[in-house]
């Protein structure tokens, strides 16, 4: 057994933690976070919960940030 988090809880932490910054008024940071997160991931990752979470982070923003995590996603 091993201390340190899984990939994929690591990732899903980021992940609501990017969707926290954009309720607390900072979308540019949030997209910046959740963008950074998903290229990161290994593409087996990419999928899923992980997934999930930054399209439903996508679908709140607008505008450059919004853009920003779309093309991650992409």
């Amino acid at each position: 057994m091993t201390n340190s988090p899984s990939v994929m809880t690591r990732a899903l932490i980021a992940m609501d933690t990017a969707a926290c910054l954009r309720v607390d008024g900072d979308p540019r940071e949030a997209a910046t976070m959740a963008a950074a997160v998903y290229d990161r991931l290994p593409p087996a990752y990419r999928t899923g919960l992980v997934y999930s979470r930054a399209q439903l982070l996508h679908q709140y923003l607008d505008g450059a940030p919004r853009r920003l995590l779309g093309d991650a996603l992409a």
